[in-house]
C-alpha cells in the first residue's frame, strides 16, 4: 500500500513518525511523508531510511500564529488543502495517515475527496493539552483559543475516521467513554527502537561529568505541565543531606527562566544544570550519565492519557526511574517495578524518593527490572505489530 502520512511540523525529528514510518516500510508498504520546511532551508525532496521526504516551505511566522488558531480562523486548513489534495493525486496515495488532532479535519476533508481511508494518530489527549499550554494563556491566544472548541472538534470529527491510533491504553479507554468503537482503536504505545536507542554514540565525556555526583536527568520540554518547579523544591529540601546531588535538565521551553530564578531563591544554583535543547541522539548519554531518570509531570486528564517515550528511554539503559502518579506511567512503574512513584506536585514525597534511591542495591534491582520489561513487552518490535495489523485490515 502506498501510504501519505500527513505532519505539521518539520521532519526529522519525531520519534513517534520516525518508527512507525519505518517498520510500514519495513513490512512492504510504500510510504511518503508531507511534512513542513519551515523557513524553507531544507531540501524539498529527501529519503529518510527509506520513507520519501515531501517537504512544503512555510514561513516559521504564520506557521507558529496560523497553527495555533486552526480552529479559530481558516487560513491554516485553506493552506495545507491545495498542497494536500496536490500530494495524494500526484502520488497517488492509497491511505492518509494524519499526525495528531489538528489536521484530521483537514486530512479527512482530503481523503474522502479521493476515496481513501483516513487514519488519525493521536499522538496525546490534544483538547486536555490545549489547556494547559502556556502560550494558550498569553494574549491574544487567551481570547481567541478556546478549549471546549477542541472538545466539539474532536467529537464531530474522530467518528468519521476510518481508523484511530492512540499511544497507550488510557487514551483507548477515553475515547471508548465518549462512545467510538473498540473495533477502530488500535493502540501503539510509544515504546523504544532498541537497536537504535542503545547503538547512538556514547558522549564519553558527558557521561564522565553526570557520573562524578548524584545525578538526576530530566530530558524534554520545560513547560508548567512538566511539574520542574517540584523537582527543584525536592532539591532544596534535600541539598545539605545529598550534597552531590546534580539535578540535569537538558532541554527548552517557556519556564526556564522562572525554573532557574526558583533554584537561586532556594540556594541550589549549583545544584540544577541547565544543560539547553539536546538532539535525541544525546539522550541515553545522558541517562547513561545519571543515577536516576525523573518524570515530574503534573498530574491532569492530559497527563493521566498520554506516555512518554522517555520512560522506556531510561528503562533499557537500566536507570530507576522517579515519576509523578500520573496513570500511564504510575501502572507500568508499578506492574514492572522499574522505578518509584510520587503524588503529583509532592516534592516532599519526590525527595523522599530520591533519598532512597542512595542505595546502589535498590537502584540495581529496579533498573534490572526496567530493562527486562523493556525486553520483554515495552518494545517496538512489539508495538509495531498492531500497528502492521491495523493496515492489514484495508
Amino acid at each position: 500500500m502506498r501510504i501519505g502520512m500527513l505532519l505539521d511540523h518539520p521532519f526529522p525529528y519525531d520519534t513517534r513518525v520516525a518508527n512507525e514510518a519505518r517498520s510500514l516500510v519495513d513490512a512492504g508498504h510504500e510510504v511518503l511523508l508531507f511534512c513542513l520546511n519551515v523557513g524553507g532551508a531544507a531540501p524539498t525532496r529527501e529519503t529518510f531510511d527509506g520513507v520519501e521526504i515531501v517537504r512544503h516551505a512555510i514561513s516559521q511566522a504564520f506557521w507558529k500564529k496560523a497553527s495555533a488558531l486552526v480552529l479559530t480562523l481558516p487560513s491554516y486548513n485553506l493552506w495545507f488543502r491545495p498542497r494536500l489534495r496536490r500530494f495524494l493525486r500526484h502520488y497517488r496515495i492509497e491511505a492518509l495517515h494524519v499526525h495528531d488532532l489538528p489536521l484530521v479535519g483537514e486530512g479527512l476533508r482530503a481523503a474522502r475527496r479521493a476515496g481513501i481511508p483516513l487514519i488519525a494518530d493521536l499522538h496525546e489527549n490534544y483538547p486536555a493539552a490545549i489547556r494547559l499550554y502556556d502560550w494558550r494563556r498569553r494574549f491574544p491566544a487567551r481570547l481567541l483559543v478556546r478549549p471546549r472548541q477542541w472538545d466539539t472538534y474532536e467529537a464531530r470529527i474522530l467518528p468519521q475516521v476510518d481508523r484511530i491510533i492512540v499511544v497507550i491504553d488510557e487514551a483507548r479507554d477515553r475515547l471508548l467513554r465518549l462512545g467510538l468503537p473498540a473495533a477502530r482503536i488500535a493502540v501503539v504505545e510509544n515504546t523504544v527502537a532498541v537497536e537504535e536507542f542503545v547503538g547512538f554514540p556514547r558522549d564519553e565525556a558527558l557521561i564522565e561529568r553526570l557520573a562524578a555526583r548524584f545525578t538526576v536527568s530530566y530530558v524534554g520540554h520545560f513547560d508548567r505541565h512538566r511539574g520542574l518547579e517540584t523537582a527543584i523544591e525536592a532539591v532544596g529540601l534535600i541539598k545539605g543531606q545529598m550534597p552531590d546531588l546534580l539535578l540535569v535538565l537538558a532541554g527548552t521551553g517557556t519556564i526556564q527562566g522562572a525554573l532557574a530564578r526558583k533554584a537561586l531563591r532556594l540556594g541550589i544554583g549549583k545544584q540544577v544544570s541547565f544543560e539547553g535543547w539536546q538532539p535525541f541522539p544525546r539522550f541515553p548519554s545522558y541517562m547513561r550519565g545519571s543515577r536516576v531518570c525523573l518524570i515530574p509531570h503534573v498530574k491532569s486528564p492530559h497527563t493521566d492519557t498520554t506516555i512518554p517515550h522517555k520512560l522506556f528511554h531510561a528503562m533499557i539503559l537500566e536507570r530507576p526511574v522517579v515519576a509523578s502518579n500520573c496513570a500511564p506511567i504510575e501502572r507500568i512503574l508499578r506492574e514492572t517495578n522499574a522505578g518509584l512513584v510520587y503524588p503529583s506536585g509532592d516534592a516532599q514525597q519526590l525527595a523522599g524518593a530520591l533519598l532512597a534511591l542512595r542505595d546502589r542495591d535498590l537502584r540495581g534491582r529496579l533498573g534490572q527490572a526496567g530493562k527486562r520489561a523493556v525486553l520483554e513487552r515495552y518494545r517496538w518490535q512489539v508495538s509495531a505489530r498492531r500497528l502492521i495489523d491495523l493496515y492489514a485490515g484495508f
